[in-house]
């Protein structure tokens, strides 16, 4: 049996669609956030998501230390909050909330005005696989908006159109 070619790997998952989300936190390790593509539900009982994150991002230390953080799913008018959370734009890196406007709630993860969904979640468990930690996190508090999802698919963003 051949090895999957990982370039072929990244070529097919990167046709498949999903929504926006820039994970944030903000603790005694400090504030800091990074876009995924990966956010899902985990469970109802407790409420929890989860997302996936590199092994060597540089968010990964601040979220564990922490121990919270915030899922802001974005709304389709907020592609400039993704670039800024994942580094695109030269002049924000260093201050990456500059792109909206942010609050807090109960764990003080900043969360953001305008998104879509706003989950407020304590870390409950955090494993490897592979190149990825998978982060799973109680939904302590959770808001929702209105409008269109931010869809990210075939390298660009997107929006949903009916069929």
């Amino acid at each position: 049996m051949n090895a999957l070619d990982p370039t072929h790997f990244r070529a097919a998952m990167g046709r498949t669609a999903a929504g926006v989300t820039v994970v944030t936190t903000d603790g005694e390790a400090g504030r800091f956030g990074v876009t995924v593509s990966t956010l899902c539900s985990l469970s109802l009982e407790p409420p929890s998501v989860l997302f996936c994150i590199h092994r060597e991002s540089r968010a990964l230390p601040y979220l564990i230390a922490n121990d919270v953080f915030a899922a802001n799913i974005l709304a389709a008018d907020q592609h400039r909050v993704a670039d800024s959370f994942a580094g695109l734009i030269p002049e924000w890196r260093e201050d990456r909330f500059q792109a909206g406007t942010w609050d807090r709630r109960i764990t003080g993860a900043p969360l953001l005005h305008g998104a879509l969904c706003r989950f407020d979640c304590r870390i409950a468990s955090v494993f490897d696989f592979g190149s990825h930690r998978i982060v799973a996190g109680e939904v302590l508090d959770v808001e929702t908006g209105s409008g269109e999802p931010l869809i990210y698919s075939d390298r660009a963003y997107r929006r949903l159109h009916a069929a």
